[in-house]
């Protein structure tokens, strides 16, 4: 089954249905997909959800102090072909969220999208040294995971970094000396464990699969215990999606947890074209 396939993952809030007035209704009843939509330019905007300020912003994320000098992309917002959007409450979110868990796990998209949620939520709080990381970690960029615990709340928004959703580890004894490290597609990483239960989760993945990113630093994809050199990266990347999709299936329940996927999206660094 092609893992892009819209209906096959209909069971999943992928693309995705939104109820504007949070009503008790059939959540059907008046779902819009707000996927389907453009950007519009809104004079009402910049609306100040934060500034870079916002300690949980990492410095690199940070684009007007960093050097951006245009202001246009801040005033457009997104408006949805059937429905319209609600104005972003902090304390609407938190208090909905009570109790409960959001996670993001991907690559440096994912983080981006972490870091300015966990921004704007700080509106809705008053005493920001009740918001802290599980295991006193420093909000930077490193490797594995960040547990944000909004204490007020008893709420985490969590990011797990795994930019291929998928293992990478050491190859078969048996592999060529061009190998140094294997994708394994058929295996999703072992945070996964973690991300069960969660009420909302944000998947992404993409801009790591190239060629730049896999085969040219002698990472190469394996299904099972064989590596295959000759592997298209779109094909690795598909294969890695269906394992994915299948994790989600078996571990993910659609009537208790928000489920998303997002792929490729412009690219975020100096010098990208």
């Amino acid at each position: 089954m092609n893992p892009f396939n819209r209906h096959s993952l209909s069971r999943f809030d992928f693309l995705s249905h939104f109820t504007p007035n949070n009503s008790q209704k059939s959540p059907h009843a008046e779902a819009c997909d707000y996927s389907r939509g453009q950007w519009v330019w809104d004079e009402t905007y910049p609306y100040q959800f934060y500034d870079e300020n916002c300690p949980f912003l990492d410095p690199g994320f940070r684009c007007r102090q960093n050097g951006r000098k245009d202001e246009g992309y801040r005033k457009r917002r997104w408006q949805p072909e059937a429905c319209d959007l609600p104005r972003f409450n902090a304390s609407d979110l938190l208090e909905k969220s009570r109790n409960g868990r959001i996670v993001f796990a991907g690559d440096s998209v994912g983080r981006n999208q972490w870091e300015s949620l966990l921004c704007m939520l700080t509106k809705g709080v008053s005493n920001l040294s009740t918001i802290y990381e599980v295991n006193g970690n420093p909000i930077s960029k490193h490797k594995g995971y960040l547990i944000m615990r909004f204490q007020e709340y008893n709420m985490t928004v969590e990011y797990y970094r795994v930019p291929f959703l998928s293992i990478i580890g050491r190859p078969p004894l048996n592999s060529s000396n061009q190998v140094k490290m294997s994708i394994r597609l058929d295996e999703l990483h072992w945070y996964s464990n973690k991300w069960v239960g969660a009420d909302v989760l944000i998947f992404n993945s993409g801009h790591w699969w190239n060629p730049d990113k896999t085969s040219k630093t002698g990472s190469y994809f394996q299904e099972g215990g064989e590596v295959n050199m000759t592997m298209d990266v779109r094909e690795a990347f598909r294969r890695s999606l269906q394992t994915w999709k299948s994790w989600a299936l078996r571990n993910l329940d659609p009537s208790k947890s928000f489920i998303f996927f997002r792929s490729y999206s412009s690219v975020h660094y100096r010098q990208a074209f």
